[in-house]
């Protein structure tokens, strides 16, 4: 009897070890892909499932693998250019959502230019990251977040800029039909303005600060102006456009204003008592009074905060305005 029971427990013990041997074997192979990507976080499975869609892209700080199609973009800089070429951020810089344009309604803030919020970027889960002017260290710190562009705010116009954002974000026929768009308004609103004016003015843009006195180039201010629109600039300042195609602004002494003479000039001023005392004691200057758009009543105030921005949608608005001022009965 006792034979038969150690016989028995001796072939239940060794169906027992077979059967754990047999465990451990298969144990491995029975894991599916489906079982391994769920420890996986959703942002680095996206990345998994994409990784033959990238491209190399050069930029500012070399070159860098980014996704044929980005869809979830933060940008430092470039938020208006983005919603021209038809794709909305889904986080941008304090200053870019400082607006009432719905159009920015739903972008996350992602702090400052100088206090990014890296954890709020880190928690959008980005699939690239769009800035501009950038030191090394934040790049460096970008990059561990998301694949990184960086696009200097210099070396491009508006219509650049827009260029350069749909190339990045494989949006090229958007940003195109968005410079047809744009030209066709451009065109629209020069014909008003010239049917109003006529042919063969010239036009300044001047800016007082309480220490300076400025004449606007090709860039911020003058964009609209003198690159959308091709109005005439001042001679003096069309030869320095000549020189460099961004330039900003000219900084002047009051003695060369008559120099810088123009049928009509838009006129803006920083904020604060001292420019305003300023701009009131130039006013007073007979260098002032000679000139040929304040005899002819010619001078249009504009605010520094409308005019200074220099994205698509500032653009736009700015080229709204010209027209209302140049064209209303003074």
């Amino acid at each position: 009897m006792k034979k038969n029971v150690l016989v028995c427990l001796s072939m239940l013990l060794l169906v027992l070890a077979l059967a754990a041997c047999g465990t451990a074997e298969t144990k491995p192979q029975s894991t599916s892909n489906n079982d391994k990507n769920a420890a996986v976080p959703q942002n680095e499975k996206a990345s998994n499932e994409n990784t033959t869609e990238t491209r190399a892209y050069k930029h500012f700080f070399g070159e860098t693998n980014i996704p044929l199609k980005p869809e979830k973009v933060v940008t430092l800089q470039y938020a208006s250019h983005m919603l021209k070429v038809g794709l909305k951020p889904i986080g941008a810089s304090s200053h870019l959502l400082e607006t009432s344009d719905t159009d920015f309604d739903g972008i996350e803030d992602v702090g400052s230019a100088d206090q990014i919020n890296y954890e709020k970027i880190v928690s959008l889960e980005p699939d690239l990251i769009i800035a501009g002017d950038i030191e090394k260290d934040v790049y460096d710190k970008l990059t561990k977040i998301a694949p990184t562009v960086v696009v200097p705010w210099m070396d491009y116009d508006v219509f650049g800029h827009v260029e350069v954002i749909g190339d990045i974000l494989n949006r090229q026929q958007e940003a195109a039909a968005w410079k047809v768009e744009f030209d066709e308004k451009i065109k629209t609103a020069k014909d008003e303005i010239i049917g109003k004016i006529g042919e063969g003015k010239t036009f300044a843009i001047y800016r007082v600060d309480p220490k300076e006195f400025y004449v606007y180039g090709v860039r911020n201010m003058g964009f609209t102006l003198y690159k959308a629109l091709g109005l005439t600039p001042p001679a003096l300042v069309q030869q320095e456009i000549e020189k460099d195609s961004n330039l900003w602004a000219v900084p002047i002494s009051l003695e060369v204003l008559p120099d810088y003479d123009a049928d009509y000039v838009f006129l803006t001023l920083l904020e604060g008592e001292d420019t305003t005392k300023r701009l009131d004691e130039i006013k007073e200057s007979s260098l002032w009074k000679n000139l040929t758009a304040v005899k002819d009543k010619h001078i249009y105030d504009i605010s520094m905060d409308t005019w200074l921005g220099y994205t698509p949608h500032d653009i736009e608005v700015q080229l709204q305005e010209a027209v209302q001022l140049l064209t209303q009965e003074k």
